[in-house]
């Protein structure tokens, strides 16, 4: 149940944080950054329960640790990137954390999946 709550507010806050960002991209409600950057922080809180879930079981360690790195990634590169490449290359930096954003939400999904698949194996035992 856990798993799968945490899995829905993933999916919500990182449709939301995607519509902001790509708002922000084109210089519209740029007031709204706070926002962005909290549905960012319950992404990567929801990636690391997430992992934390899927460290109990067996083989699930390496996903736990990747989901914890990836969240680290993701926070440190969205609170610094307004002073990374300032200028015109910043769009590179933006383009990343699109990127990191898009894996944390893949990773969150895969540990999502592995686990349901996990608890079904349990259940049919």
């Amino acid at each position: 149940m856990l798993v799968r709550i945490t899995v829905m507010v993933l999916r919500i806050s990182a449709i939301l944080a995607l519509i902001l960002g790509i708002l922000f991209w084109f210089n519209v409600a740029t007031t709204l950054i706070p926002i962005h950057m909290l549905l960012g922080i319950i992404v990567t809180l929801s990636l690391w329960v997430l992992g934390g879930a899927i460290a109990t079981t067996k083989g699930g360690i390496g996903l736990a640790i990747g989901a914890f790195v990836l969240g680290l990634l993701v926070i440190g590169l969205g609170v610094t990137q307004q002073r990374l490449l300032v200028g015109s290359l910043h769009w590179i930096i933006q383009v990343l954390h699109l990127l990191f954003g898009l894996a944390a939400i893949g990773m969150g999904e895969a540990i999502g999946g592995r686990y349901k698949r996990l608890d079904k194996i349990v259940v049919a035992n």
